[in-house]
C-alpha cells in the first residue's frame, strides 16, 4: 500500500512538474537547452548537480520529468527547508526531503528513497554558496549500488543569485552526463573527487 501511495504521489509530483515547472521557466528563462537526455537511465538513480540557485531544484525537476519516468525526491537541507512548520510542509509537497548536512541520516534516508524506487536529486556541495563536493554522495552511491548521474547546471547563478529575492531572465543550460558508478575497491572519498571533477 505505502508502494501504491509512493507511485501516486511521484505522478502527481511529476505532472506538477511538467505543468506549474513549465510555466515558471517559460517566465524565468530566456532560452533553457538541455543536453545529453539520451544519458538519462530510465531506472533509479542518484543525480548530482552543482548549486549555486534555489532555482536549480525547479530547473532540475523539469529537466528530469521531460525524460525520466521515476519519481523524483530531492534531498534538502534540513536546517533550511524544515525550519518551520508551514515550510516543510511546502517542500514535502515538491518532493524534497529532510538531508541533515552532517552524519548519516541524510544518508540512510536517501538509500531507503532508493529502495521504493524513486531518483533521487542531491546537490554535493551541500550550499549554494559552492564549494568542494561532500563525501555523502559517494557514500550513497557505495551502500546502495546504485549509478550517480552528474548533471551541470549553467545560467542559474545569474537566474537568481544567492541573497536575491526575485528572479531575473537569464539563458539556462541543463547538461547530463553518462551515469557513473564506483569502481571496484574504490572508496567513496575518491568516487565523490572523481564525480566532482565530471561534474
Amino acid at each position: 500500500m505505502r508502494a501504491l501511495l509512493l507511485r501516486l504521489a511521484g505522478a502527481a509530483r511529476r505532472a506538477w512538474s511538467l505543468v506549474v515547472w513549465r510555466a515558471l521557466v517559460l517566465v524565468w528563462c530566456r532560452s533553457l537547452r538541455i543536453e545529453g537526455r539520451d544519458h538519462v537511465p530510465r531506472r533509479p538513480v542518484v543525480v548530482a548537480a552543482n548549486h549555486a540557485s534555489h532555482t536549480d531544484t525547479v530547473l532540475l525537476q523539469f529537466a528530469l520529468a521531460r525524460c525520466h519516468p521515476r519519481s523524483i525526491l530531492v534531498a534538502g537541507a534540513a536546517d533550511y527547508w524544515f525550519r518551520s512548520v508551514t515550510l516543510a510542509a511546502f517542500a514535502r509537497m515538491l518532493g524534497v526531503f529532510p538531508f541533515p548536512r552532517k552524519g548519516d541520516i541524510g544518508v540512510h534516508r536517501a538509500r531507503r528513497a532508493l529502495d521504493l524506487r524513486s531518483t533521487v536529486v542531491l546537490f554535493p556541495q551541500g550550499s549554494r554558496s559552492g564549494g568542494r563536493f561532500r563525501p555523502g554522495i559517494g557514500r550513497i552511491a557505495m551502500c546502495s549500488s546504485t549509478d550517480v548521474l552528474p548533471v551541470y547546471l549553467s545560467g542559474s547563478s545569474e537566474l537568481l543569485p544567492k541573497g536575491r529575492r526575485w528572479p531575473r531572465r537569464a539563458d539556462i543550460v541543463v547538461r547530463f552526463g553518462e551515469p557513473m558508478a564506483i569502481a571496484p575497491g574504490e572508496t567513496a572519498e575518491a568516487f565523490t573527487a572523481r564525480l566532482e571533477q565530471v561534474v
